[in-house]
This record gives C-alpha cells, sequence and structure tokens, in this order.
C-alpha cells in the first residue's frame, strides 16, 4: 500500500536522529528544513501512488494517461461525430431554386453546415437537402526532409473538434499492412494528448514516400460536436447567389444524426479492453464489435455476432445464414438508416466477405433483488440510496455493460463493486445476499439488458 506524506515524515523524522544539528532545527520548527522536508515527502508520497497504479496497469488500466497511450497504439483517433440533418426548403420566390452539394449555410446561432444532398426546388414549391455541421479549412505543407514515416502535424481547430481529415491525391489507410510500394495512402496518428498528425510511407517497403520540396494539400473539417438542435430551427445561405435566395425559407425537418464530442475516458478505456490482437485487418480481426466500437462513438448498444451464435440462439439452421453477421445495434439520436450505413462501410472496410443481417434491439429490464445485512448501528435507508446508485451505474442503461450483447450480471462482481463503495458492507457481522438475478428468460444476442429503478429491489436487515 502506497504511503502518505505523514508516513514519509515519520520515516525522515525516524532517521533524522542520526543527524543531531538537523534535528534539533527541526524541533524547533526550523522553516529551511520544515518546508523542504515537506516538499519532498509530498512528491514521494505521490510517486508511490503513481507506482501503486503502475504495479497493476497489466490488468487494469488504471490511470487515463495510460488509456489515452493505449487507444493512440491501437488508432483510436479522438475525432468528433457532426449532425446531419434534413433541412427544409421553402422557395417562395418566381425562380427556380438550385441548391447545389458543398454550399454553406449558417443555423440561427451562427454555426456553419455544409450541403450533401442538394436540390431542385421549383418556383412557390417545398423541397428538402441534406447538411452537415461542419466548417473546412485547407493546410499547404512544404515537404522539409525526405524520411521514411514522414509526418504533418495538424493545428487543433479554434472551435470545436477535428471531424476528419483529408490529402489531395492521397487516400487514407489504418495502417500500412496490405498496402504496395509507391500507394499514395497516408495514415492519421495520435498521442497520449491527443494531438494529431498525418503519416506517409516508406520508399520501397510500403506506401508512398514524399519528396522535399513537394506540396502536399491538406483539408481539414472541423465540427462542434454534441450540440443542441430542434426542429424548425432556422438556417440562411452563408452567401446569397441571386435575388431569389431572399425568398427563400430554410428550416431544420429532422436529425439524422446528432453529434457527439471525442471519444470520452470511460467509453475509450471500454474499448480499449479488448485484446490487442483485434485490429482493423481482415487477416487478424476477430471481433468485429471492436472494429465498429472503435469507428463509432457513442454507442447506445451494439452486438455483431455469427452464423454459429445464431443457430444456437433459434434453435434452428438456415442455408441463408453461412457467411452472414447479425447485427443489433442503436445510436442515440441518429436514424437506423444511417447507423446501419456507418456499420456496413466499417465491416466492409474490415473483410467484404461477408453478407449482413441487422436485428431489431429488443429492451429487456432485468430484475434484481439484493439483501443488506448490516449493524443496528448504520442508517438502513442511506445503504439502500448507496447500493441503488451503485447498481445503477454498474448495470443501468447508459453503463457500459449494458452497451454490449449478451451481458451477464455476475455475484461476485455485485459484492466487489458493494463492498468497495461501501465501508458498512465490510463490517464483520455485515453480509449481502443476492436473491435474484435476471428472469427466467433466454437471453438472445439482440437484448438490450439493464436494470432500472423499477427493476431493482433493495432491502435491507438489523443485525447485531
Amino acid at each position: 500500500m502506497a504511503r502518505t506524506k505523514d508516513q514519509w515524515m515519520q520515516l525522515a523524522v525516524n532517521e533524522m536522529t542520526n543527524y543531531p544539528t538537523i534535528s534539533a532545527r527541526y524541533q524547533i520548527g526550523d522553516p529551511m528544513v520544515m518546508q523542504i522536508l515537506a516538499a519532498q515527502c509530498a512528491i514521494l508520497a505521490e510517486l508511490d501512488n503513481q507506482v501503486e497504479l503502475t504495479a497493476g496497469e497489466t490488468y487494469i488500466k488504471a490511470r487515463d494517461v495510460t488509456v489515452l497511450a493505449d487507444a493512440a497504439v491501437k488508432g483510436i483517433l479522438p475525432f468528433a461525430t457532426p449532425s446531419i440533418g434534413t433541412i427544409k426548403v421553402t422557395n417562395a420566390s418566381t425562380a427556380v431554386l438550385r441548391i447545389v452539394s458543398g454550399r454553406t449555410l449558417q443555423d440561427q446561432q451562427g454555426r456553419y453546415w455544409v450541403v450533401m444532398a442538394g436540390a431542385v426546388v421549383a418556383a412557390g414549391a417545398v423541397g428538402s437537402v441534406t447538411a452537415k455541421q461542419i466548417t473546412t479549412r485547407t493546410l499547404s505543407h512544404s515537404v522539409a526532409a525526405y524520411r521514411p514515416f514522414y509526418s504533418v502535424d495538424l493545428p487543433e481547430p479554434d472551435v470545436g473538434y477535428i471531424a476528419n481529415v483529408l490529402v489531395t491525391g492521397f487516400k487514407y489507410s489504418t495502417d500500412f499492412a496490405n498496402t504496395e510500394e509507391a500507394d499514395r495512402v497516408y495514415n492519421i496518428k495520435s498521442n497520449e494528448l491527443r494531438e494529431l498528425s498525418l503519416q506517409f510511407g516508406v520508399a520501397g517497403l510500403a506506401g508512398y514516400q514524399p519528396a522535399v520540396g513537394e506540396t502536399l494539400a491538406i483539408t481539414i473539417q472541423d465540427t462542434e460536436g454534441a450540440i443542441s438542435l430542434s426542429v424548425g430551427m432556422k438556417f440562411a445561405f452563408e452567401y446569397a447567389t441571386g435575388v431569389q435566395d431572399a425568398k427563400v425559407t430554410l428550416e431544420l425537418a429532422e436529425v439524422s444524426q446528432a453529434g457527439a464530442a471525442p471519444m470520452d475516458i470511460d467509453t475509450m478505456r471500454e474499448v480499449c479492453s479488448y485484446p490487442g490482437i483485434y485490429d482493423n485487418s481482415a487477416v487478424f480481426l476477430s471481433n468485429f464489435d471492436y472494429v465498429v466500437r472503435k469507428g463509432i462513438s457513442p454507442l447506445t448498444f451494439l452486438s455483431i455476432w455469427n452464423e454459429a451464435r445464431e443457430e444456437e440462439a433459434r434453435d434452428e439452421a438456415s442455408l441463408d445464414n453461412i457467411n452472414r453477421l447479425f447485427i443489433a445495434a442503436r445510436k442515440d439520436g441518429t436514424t437506423p438508416a444511417i447507423l446501419k450505413s456507418q456499420i456496413t462501410t466499417i465491416l466492409k472496410r474490415a473483410d467484404d466477405s461477408y453478407r449482413y443481417k441487422f436485428v431489431d434491439v429488443v429492451d429487456i429490464e432485468v430484475p434484481l433483488h439484493l439483501v443488506l445485512s448490516i449493524p443496528a448501528v448504520y442508517d438502513s435507508g442511506e445503504a439502500i440510496q448507496q447500493a441503488r446508485a451503485v447498481m445503477l451505474k454498474e448495470y443501468g442503461k447508459e453503463s457500459a455493460w449494458a452497451k454490449r450483447g449478451e451481458a451477464k450480471i455476475l455475484e461476485k462482481d455485485i459484492h466487489d463493486q458493494l463492498k468497495a463503495a461501501m465501508p458498512v458492507l465490510r463490517e464483520r457481522v455485515s453480509n449481502l445476499q443476492v436473491i435474484e438475478i435476471g428472469a427466467a428468460l433466454k437471453i438472445l444476442p439482440e437484448h438490450f439488458r439493464y436494470i432500472t429503478e423499477e427493476s431493482l429491489v433493495i432491502t435491507a436487515q438489523e443485525v447485531s
């Protein structure tokens, strides 16, 4: 166990008896001795705590910096997700209105949107366009040295987060595996500080190595991530292209994808818990759940299973299941069509030999009944509330446990979680009984299982 500052101070005082002069100055409270000693003991206490944490890092990523470093190694990028919406266009002018892809709009909060799918709206008619909440900036980088894996640092945006990076004439690749010599590809790398950089290939080995003086045209798309949107929100063209633009009304009709900030530490810790063998390569990929979670965040629920698990779950075989992946997924604020498209793109990039079938997610409230036996000197009502808070955090609808398919609640985990959070359960006479976990219902891969305020029952009894 790590020593506290006071414990280190006591060790120093014990050692000081071998140095009478310094000991005497310490006894009278000489600031020259006291301040230096206090500072040194504080540093030792902090270092001791870090060493203790590091000892467990092999099994549990305790520190945030370790999670960030592991995420950087695994290629989990701190990209934000832009909002996508359908915008209703009412053309009150007497001329045909043409809104082309790439045109810039502004919402009533001054945020910029780019039209993804344009439209031609007749005079006096109503149409719609699809827009994404991004702004674009361009960089021109002149290659300064001819070296393998040449890197270009990417500056942070003034507002919001980076959502995507493109390089003119190059194709994005998650790594250099299976990359031919001279292929014009680039990787995007991150570090434990979430700083992003571009990385190019190695001449004669994999990819393309830029020459000295070569100019790289880089486009960075930024977004504000999670923003407040409401149906009916007004929009306007950033620049007018004709007098008819003044007679056009633009308003938000539907949000098809909610924006999100980059993956938070808790989600990143969960994604990084997968073994290091999982990556984006079809050769090594052994868990499609990981590659989807890595590419789409935050997910409300995700379960991906193969034909063998499907036939085991349904107790029936079918030729139609051969070489098929089954997917049950949900993302709050994103329409099923958009989510299916994103998941399919990620899976095909990893391995395009599979067929896919999307299955509807089924919500299941899991009944959980606990009995606490605690000494009479403790407040039983407070103990019940503490236990409820811990259980809802660990197994509630927003928990990492619930977001995985076929999750199970283990009694040993309940005991460990409650004893760690509640000192009253560490008393010698205290006890914890798990009366019921889950209903007598077969768990299927598409079941989104979680406990709720109503399904969680906790009672307490006094013991002496």
